[in-house]
């Protein structure tokens, strides 16, 4: 059954923050590492479209300086 994030207690709401944030960083780094070791058996080893517009996103937003720290998120989650 689904449930509103208003209604989740912190510790259940941190639970799916950081899963969702550990299968993003997981698929990033599984896709990194596939371009990095080069074409096995495959004809095509660029990004996806998507995963390589999110990376440019992310290294724009970390060379602007706009990062956070796992305490500052927290603290900013009120945890």
């Amino acid at each position: 059954m689904a449930r509103r994030v208003a209604d989740l207690s912190t510790e259940e709401f941190e639970v799916l923050v950081e899963r969702a944030v550990e299968r993003r960083l997981q698929v990033w780094f599984t896709q990194v590492m596939d371009v990095l070791s080069g074409p096995d058996d495959e004809d095509d080893a660029e990004l996806r479209p998507e995963f390589a517009a999110g990376l440019r996103r992310s290294i724009e937003q970390a060379q602007r300086g706009e990062t956070t720290d796992l305490q500052s998120f927290r603290a900013a989650i009120g945890r």
